[in-house]
């Protein structure tokens, strides 16, 4: 029921969106989290559906500070290092730590303290509760219009 919910849930003639990592806002990764619905949120640690063309494969990364390592097995993603792995500095909004695991259509995030990529939010079974209320709401509807990061209170 969930599935079909999030689905349904699109503002194109479409049902997934299509990424240009050239112009992804969010991180120069392989996940672009503002097609990201949320399904569960708890502060910094959410998880989600990838509604993008590009959720064929696997990817994931760690950080500490501004290190990150990464594994990426998807045919769309930007070359890392070592062809699918490796070690990459990235300034990912001043997070101490963070990960992200990406397996086909599931995301899973997490940022101490929260980022741009894994912005404070509560979901609970696909309804966000807070900064927006709303069903399937995408990360990168709940960012405010004038700024990247900041969030409606």
């Amino acid at each position: 029921v969930l599935l079909n919910l999030f689905l349904s849930q699109s503002n194109h003639s479409y049902i997934f969106h299509r990424k240009d990592h050239k112009s992804n806002k969010m991180g120069d990764d392989a996940v672009d989290e503002e097609n990201i619905a949320l399904c569960c949120a708890v502060c910094c640690v959410n998880c989600g559906l990838y509604k993008d063309t590009d959720c064929m494969g696997c990817s994931g990364k760690i950080g500490l500070c501004c290190l990150n390592c990464e594994v990426c097995c998807k045919p769309s993603a930007p070359c890392l290092p070592l062809i699918c792995c490796g070690p990459k500095m990235e300034c990912d909004g001043c997070s101490i730590v963070n990960a992200q695991l990406q397996c086909f259509n599931t995301v899973i995030s997490a940022a101490l303290p929260c980022n741009k990529e894994v912005p404070v939010a509560v979901s609970i079974f696909g309804l966000t509760l807070y900064p927006k209320v709303g069903c399937c709401l995408k990360i990168g509807d709940l960012k405010s219009k004038n700024d990247d990061y900041q969030m409606d209170r």
